[in-house]
């Protein structure tokens, strides 16, 4: 739960009709601050390839919080925490990431979908977990150790619809929407939702054939039972989060991302 919480009715990006209080409660944020997106780069564009920024700090302004994973699916406490946000400004390729190991400005932040920030860390493409987990060329995209400094709060971000095919794989499309809040129309989960071989309390049900390396709906961030739902379920749509970790998966937030 967040340290303080007030509400901004954002109407225009660049342009709000009133000046919202900063974080402390002691001054009104200037209407200047609160409604541009600040001096420093997008998500998409630190992200483009072209960029090379990969190992650089880097800072980025105008930020909005998706989701915060505070489910634990493995109940041993190390998976839960990650923060994905997205660019505030509009949805599109590249625009989504996760924090590793963020700090927070003020300290007591605590963040919340809707939360606008902007952040000042490390920008890291992360192909290697250890000394055995290696999915080169992939690779998990996060900004690593950042600073998220509180800007404004605003609803929640839309999902933004995409295809099933483009998460075939990282490389058949998966790899732009990594981090970022989306929905797509008209699935069939192929399998009932099942835990992993090595009963680690993950959940995941396949929306291809394709069961090693195919799109799956997973439980990281919201409590989705083993076999929730039969095989060969249709959904008009789901939504959720893309993460990646060897495939592509849609990580849903609440029993309202599954509409039958």
């Amino acid at each position: 739960m967040r340290a303080f919480g007030f509400a901004l009715t954002l109407v225009v990006f660049g342009s709000v009709g009133c000046s919202p209080t900063s974080p402390d409660g002691d001054a009104p944020v200037p209407a200047s601050e609160a409604g541009v997106l600040g001096s420093g780069m997008r998500l998409r564009d630190v992200q483009n390839p072209a960029s090379k920024l990969a190992g650089s700090n880097v800072k980025v302004t105008t930020v909005v919080v998706t989701a915060v994973d505070n489910f634990d699916e493995t109940h041993d406490g190390k998976s839960r925490g990650t923060i994905f946000l997205q660019d505030a400004d509009k949805s599109g390729s590249l625009a989504g990431i996760s924090l590793f190991s963020p700090s927070f400005q003020p300290t007591s932040l605590r963040l919340a979908p809707g939360d606008v920030v902007d952040l000042d860390g490390q920008y890291s493409e992360q192909s290697k977990i250890g000394a055995t987990v290696d999915f080169s060329p992939a690779f998990l995209p996060q900004i690593v150790k950042p600073v998220a400094t509180f800007r404004f709060e605003v609803g929640e971000p839309k999902p933004i619809v995409i295809n099933l095919a483009d998460l075939t794989s990282f490389a058949a499309g998966g790899r732009q929407w990594i981090g970022q809040l989306v929905t797509v129309l008209n699935v069939t989960a192929v399998t009932a939702p099942a835990g992993d071989s090595k009963n680690s309390g993950r959940v995941m049900a396949n929306l291809s054939a394709d069961s090693k390396n195919g799109p799956q709906i997973s439980n990281e961030l919201f409590d989705l039972p083993v076999n929730a739902f039969p095989a060969n379920t249709t959904f008009k749509s789901v939504t959720g989060v893309v993460t990646y970790f060897f495939n592509m998966k849609i990580a849903i937030r609440r029993q309202a991302d599954l509409v039958q």
